[in-house]
C-alpha cells in the first residue's frame, strides 16, 4: 500500500508538471507576436542609347547598354490591444555591386501621437521634399545622368549632394542610423525632425569625440491641401551638424566662396500646384560649409496625367565648388521628356529622352544626349 501510494503521488507530480508545460507552451502560443509579415519590392531594367561628346578628355563613350536597379523589401508589422503599431522594414539590394547591400533597416512605433522611427532610414527632411513632379522612375532629379554620362574632372559629389539633386543629405548622409519623428497631419501640415549622432551606416562602432560628422539636426515640414480643385503641396526643412575633425575648420587661402566644414548646414524648399491632371512644380537647395560640396541646386518642371497615360518635363539644374583650388564650380544641366503607361497594377513602361551638359571648372565640357525604353515592376 505504501508503494503504491508513492506511486500514486509521483503520477500525480508527473500528470501536474506536465500539466502545467502543457499550458505553459499554450499561453505562449496565445501571447506569441502577431506580426503581419510582407515581401514587397521592386525592379527597373532599361534599355537605351547615349551619345556622348566630351572636349578636353580623351574616350568614346557612345553605345547601346542595359541599366537595372532592383530591391526587395521585408516588412513586418502588428498593431497592439493599446493601439500602438510596432513594425520593421529591411530593404535589400539587389544589385550587389552599389557596395551598401542593406539599403535600409528600420524600426518605427506608431499611433494617435505620430510616428517614432529609428534606424538606417533618410531623415525627416529628405522625406518630406517636394520637388518638381515626374511621372516616371527614371529621373534627372536623383543621379540618373550618371548611368549614360562619364563626369570626367568631376571632384564633387553626385549622391545626396547639391550637384546632383535636390533630395540633398548633410554631408551625404543618406541612410546613416538616426531618431525620426513624425507629428499626425493637422489640416494639411505635418512636422518632422530627425536626430544624427554620426555618420555610421551598418556600423555598431563607438566614434571619437573628435569625429568629421556629429549631431546632426535635421527638420522638415509640408503641407498639402485642395481648394477649389486645386492640390497644393510646399515643403521646406532646415539641418545642422558639427564636424570637429582636425579638418573640419580648414580652408585653402584664397579660395572663393565658403569652403570649410566646420558646421554643415541644408536647407531647401519645394512646391507643387495640380489642376484636371496637370502639375507643376519645383524646388530649391542649398548645401553651405560642406567643402568641395558647397554649393545649390534646384528644378522645375510640368506633368500631366490621364487614365495609364503620363508625360511630364522636367529640368535640373545643380552646381558645386567641386575644386578648393579652381576659380569657378562644377555645374550641370539636364532636361528630361518622359512618356509612361500603366499597363496594370505595379506595371510601368516609361520612355524618355534626356540632354545633360556637364562644365567642369578644371576645364572639361560634355555634352550628352540619351534616350531608353524601361519597364518598372512593383509589388
Amino acid at each position: 500500500m505504501v508503494r503504491d501510494r508513492k506511486g500514486s503521488i509521483m503520477k500525480k507530480v508527473l500528470l501536474g508538471t506536465t500539466a502545467l508545460a502543457v499550458a505553459s507552451f499554450v499561453g505562449a502560443q496565445q501571447a506569441k507576436a502577431q506580426f503581419e509579415v510582407t515581401v514587397g519590392g521592386y525592379t527597373e531594367q532599361k534599355f537605351g542609347y547615349a551619345s556622348v561628346d566630351v572636349d578636353g578628355a580623351n574616350g568614346d563613350f557612345d553605345g547601346f547598354d542595359v541599366k537595372s536597379d532592383s530591391e526587395i523589401h521585408f516588412k513586418a508589422k502588428q498593431t497592439l490591444e493599446n493601439g500602438l503599431t510596432f513594425g520593421f522594414e529591411v530593404q535589400l539590394e539587389a544589385e550587389s555591386n552599389t557596395g551598401d547591400q542593406i539599403d535600409e533597416s528600420f524600426l518605427f512605433v506608431e499611433g494617435s501621437f505620430g510616428q517614432l522611427l529609428i534606424g538606417s532610414e533618410n531623415t525627416a527632411g529628405y522625406k518630406m521634399t517636394y520637388a518638381a513632379p515626374d511621372v516616371g522612375f527614371v529621373n534627372v532629379n536623383s543621379g540618373d545622368q550618371t548611368n549614360w554620362q562619364p563626369f570626367i574632372g568631376l571632384n564633387a559629389g553626385f549622391f545626396r549632394r547639391v550637384f546632383g539633386t535636390t533630395f540633398i543629405e548633410l554631408d551625404g548622409n543618406n541612410d546613416a542610423q538616426r531618431l525620426t519623428y513624425f507629428t499626425p497631419r493637422w489640416n494639411g501640415l505635418q512636422i518632422g525632425a530627425s536626430y544624427t549622432p554620426d555618420s555610421a551606416q551598418d556600423n555598431q562602432s563607438q566614434f571619437a569625440e573628435t569625429r568629421d560628422f556629429k549631431n546632426g539636426f535635421d527638420i522638415g515640414a509640408n503641407y498639402v491641401n485642395t481648394f477649389s480643385g486645386v492640390d497644393v503641396a510646399i515643403s521646406g526643412r532646415y539641418g545642422i551638424a558639427d564636424d570637429d575633425s582636425s579638418s573640419g575648420a580648414a580652408t585653402v587661402p584664397g579660395s572663393p566662396g565658403d569652403v570649410d566644414t566646420d558646421s554643415p548646414e541644408l536647407w531647401s524648399v519645394g512646391l507643387n500646384l495640380g489642376y484636371a491632371g496637370v502639375t507643376i512644380g519645383g524646388s530649391y537647395a542649398s548645401a553651405d560649409a560642406q567643402g568641395v560640396n558647397t554649393g545649390r541646386s534646384y528644378d522645375a518642371g510640368i506633368s500631366y496625367e490621364t487614365g495609364p497615360w503620363g508625360a511630364s518635363f522636367t529640368y535640373f539644374h545643380g552646381e558645386a565648388r567641386g575644386s578648393l583650388v579652381n576659380p569657378g564650380d562644377d555645374e550641370q544641366d539636364s532636361y528630361q521628356f518622359s512618356v509612361t503607361y500603366a499597363m496594370g497594377p505595379g506595371v510601368l513602361i516609361e520612355g524618355n529622352v534626356t540632354r545633360s551638359e556637364f562644365d567642369d571648372d578644371g576645364g572639361i565640357d560634355e555634352d550628352v544626349t540619351y534616350g531608353l525604353v524601361g519597364v518598372k515592376l512593383s509589388f
